[in-house]
């Protein structure tokens, strides 16, 4: 198989930060391998939970792996009619918990002709190891928040 354009797009479609080959021009060559390992994390979530600090019942997403996880991808799909609300994110380390971000749920009556709703964050970030990303409903409604990510670990 040819790569049309060059090695910073052989990871999944993400761009890399820094090419491999070169960081900050300073003649460095980063020539660790890395073996990265697919995970999909899902979670049914419909306990209504106002918190904002990660407390009540909260669903776990994804664990980070030992080395860390690059997590691609969240997306927060309804799975019935809703009403004005928020669905929650947080990252949680060390007994604490952070919350990442607020998704706003607007009030749509499932129909034939309307959708439920559908949200997409994609924008990679990197968890550290053992950190855990949660989701939380503010409602009592059902979503189902799938997380995308890759685990990474340097071979001997």
């Amino acid at each position: 198989m040819i790569n049309p354009k060059d090695n910073i797009y052989a990871y999944l479609g993400q761009q890399l930060a820094i090419p491999s080959e070169n960081i900050n021009n300073t003649g460095f060559i980063l020539n660790e391998r890395a073996k990265f390992t697919l995970r999909t994390g899902m979670a049914i979530i419909s306990t209504a939970n106002a918190n904002l600090d990660g407390t009540g019942t909260v669903a776990d997403l994804i664990t980070a792996a030992a080395s860390g996880t690059i997590v691609k991808r969240i997306v927060i799909k309804a799975q019935g009619t809703t009403t004005q609300g928020m669905v929650r994110i947080f990252f949680k380390a060390a007994g604490s918990s952070w919350l990442m971000r607020e998704i706003a749920v607007p009030p749509i009556t499932q129909a034939a002709t309307a959708q439920t709703l559908i949200a997409v964050i994609d924008e990679p970030f990197n968890l550290k190891a053992s950190y855990l990303l949660r989701a939380a409903t503010q409602n009592a409604e059902t979503f189902i928040v799938t997380a995308e990510a890759m685990e990474y670990t340097y071979p001997a």
